[in-house]
């Protein structure tokens, strides 16, 4: 079905790619470049709402401008593999994704009108979805065989905590136009140190050769891992956007009811690498089904803890177990797929969690309106059980 890419010095990049740093180290050091990157652009997500409102556009109009950043990374994450394969490997197209990010940010720091920032995010849309599954499939490579959990939770550890701490740096820049150009500079940090890595062996294929009997064995094999995705961008797509709603419906304070994101996510930068860890000792399988019992029980438990404090660490966990589903789907990805078809796997992955944040979120507002009070609450722990079950058989399945 594939071939892998060859290494070649000839490649136009090849002429800024610094002496490869050792190999015990290129791990650590493209964790670090991958975090930079992750940061940058989570940074400029709440900036773009907070400056075009100020600017005088609606909430619709904020709402359609995230949504075209949202959409393109969407049509954008199928493509990566071939677009590796075009370019000459996953750092090649990791790099370039950066820079093409870089460019969007300068262009919203310079005050662009209205309609040239939905060009802009949609171009940072891709961009940015680019680099994220170049990262995934360069740190699924890099994982060693009967470790892929251990290490793969040590990388969404990281990225976890710049999707988290990104937009804290706005503290540093300020809330203005040229915030833009520091999130191009933390990207850029990032781009520097890519620069003393090598492609690791099998990130993805430089010429990919698919038909229906090569693809059917590789879909059947990506059930457990994209479901497990879809689960995650579904289940941390209604939080983000939904739960904080519940909040105030309960009766908290405005900003409480924001920091319970804060409390999901801090949860979840703390659960990848033991979760990774139970998954190298214990099966995917079994970590699957945990994490859906414990989001299960969280998502009942929180809004009967309304408004004491035992609220904040049973949202904790149930972040870190909801934002471990998606880890655990890349830890069954790498087990299943060897060599360049990881590609494949890493680009269904991203693309499957997008989706599940699409219907997730709109799904769960649409819960908290038609049926207050236990709707949502009842909702999710039917879904994250039922598919944490489904995902678990399917993960010991020969095939999935």
């Amino acid at each position: 079905m594939t071939e892998d890419a060859p290494q070649g010095a000839d490649h136009p990049m090849s002429m800024l790619q610094a002496a490869p740093i050792p190999r015990g180290i290129q791990f650590p050091v493209f964790v670090t470049a991958a975090t930079c990157a992750f940061a940058g652009v989570w940074m400029s997500v709440p900036l773009a709402s907070v400056l075009l409102t100020e600017r005088g556009a609606s909430p619709a109009m904020v709402g359609l401008y995230a949504a075209a950043v949202w959409i393109s990374a969407l049509l954008a994450a199928p493509l990566s593999p071939w677009l590796a394969g075009r370019v000459g490997g996953a750092l090649r197209l990791h790099q370039g994704a950066v820079v093409l990010s870089m460019l969007a940010l300068a262009g919203l720091g310079s005050n662009p009108p209205i309609a040239l920032w939905f060009v802009l995010g949609s171009v940072l849309g891709i961009a940015s979805c680019l680099t994220w599954t170049s990262s995934d499939a360069i740190a699924g490579a890099m994982a060693p065989a009967g470790r892929e959990g251990q290490f793969l939770g040590i990388y969404q550890t990281f990225v976890s905590a710049a999707i988290g701490g990104g937009p804290a740096a706005l503290w540093l820049f300020g809330v203005r136009n040229e915030a833009f150009y520091g999130s191009a500079l933390l990207m850029g940090l990032g781009l520097m140190l890519t620069f003393a890595l090598h492609e690791p062996p099998g990130a993805v294929p430089r010429r990919m050769r698919l038909s229906i009997f090569r693809l059917k064995p590789v879909a059947m094999m990506m059930i457990a891992p994209l479901g497990a995705a879809m689960l995650c961008g579904a289940l941390e797509g209604s939080a983000g956007a939904v739960f904080p709603v519940q909040g105030l419906a309960l009766g908290l304070a405005a900003a409480a009811a924001a920091s319970i994101v804060v409390a999901t996510g801090f949860g979840n930068v703390l659960a990848q690498y033991p979760v990774g860890m139970v998954a190298d000792r214990f099966g995917t399988h079994r970590a699957l089904l945990a994490c859906a019992v414990v989001v299960a029980i969280g998502s009942l438990l929180w809004p009967m803890l309304v408004p004491g404090w035992g609220m904040w660490p049973v949202l904790a966990v149930w972040g870190g177990a909801a934002g471990s589903i998606y880890t655990l789907g890349m830890v069954r990805a790498v087990q299943r797929f060897a060599g360049p078809a990881r590609a494949l796997g890493m680009a269904g992955l991203n693309t499957a969690y997008l989706l599940g944040g699409a219907v997730g979120a709109p799904l769960g507002g649409l819960l908290l309106e038609s049926t207050p009070g236990w709707g949502l609450p009842l909702a999710l722990a039917v879904v994250a059980l039922g598919g944490g079950m489904a995902l678990s058989v399917s993960a010991l399945r020969r095939g999935a």
